[in-house]
């Protein structure tokens, strides 16, 4: 979402309505100078809806802070849309490092965010988006001192480009355990196809 959907997301819930509302990286962190860039190289920022103003990212991280906005995810269904930025492996992040560690969310908020507003939002908590006794056990081990600087050279997308290219990150992932199954280890991943198909539920 931008500064314009999500005021009209907050006129909705004054009159009543339940709205639910999502944001991507790319919105919190571009700006709209991405597309002035020469040899069609704004062509890779295409999305929709477009990166807007600095001064919508300072609107959106506020929301996010104040429960306004509930998930930050990528693109919905990247085989429908024409244009869309690959995010999800630093989405996290990209989030720790330009949310948490300037002070705009806290760490709490950015694992609501990440973790356990989207499984209630898709009804599959306390299964998902909690570590506690009974659920499964996915396990996010973060390195928070880890530094690093996104590269299309060392990203795991099927991609040619990046957009976050340059932009350094304080904080990484160190292992991914899903369901208990170490599927990621110093970044890597050491096992394929973990992943189980879950049956959306009731919110």
């Amino acid at each position: 979402t931008n500064r314009k959907a999500y005021e009209e997301i907050i006129r909705a819930r004054e009159n009543g309505q339940t709205v639910f509302a999502e944001t991507c990286p790319q919105y919190l962190l571009l700006d709209d100078s991405v597309y002035s860039k020469p040899d069609f190289e704004g062509a890779k920022y295409v999305c929709a809806p477009p990166i807007r103003k600095k001064a919508d990212q300072d609107c959106l991280w506020k929301a996010l802070a104040d429960g306004d906005i509930q998930t930050v995810a990528t693109e919905a269904d990247f085989t429908k849309i024409p244009g869309g930025l690959p995010g999800v492996q630093t989405r996290g992040t990209l989030l720790y490092t330009y949310g948490v560690r300037t002070g705009k969310i806290t760490v709490e908020k950015m694992c609501q965010l990440l973790c356990e507003n989207p499984a209630k939002l898709y009804g599959v908590y306390p299964n998902k988006g909690v570590i506690a006794e009974g659920s499964d056990a996915d396990i996010v081990v973060f390195d928070p001192e880890k530094e690093n600087v996104i590269s299309a050279k060392t990203h795991a997308y099927n991609t040619d480009n990046n957009p976050y290219e340059g932009f350094e990150v304080h904080g990484d992932i160190d292992k991914v355990f899903l369901r208990g199954n170490l599927a990621v280890d110093e970044g890597k991943l050491v096992q394929e196809k973990l992943g189980a198909y879950i049956k959306r539920g009731l919110r």
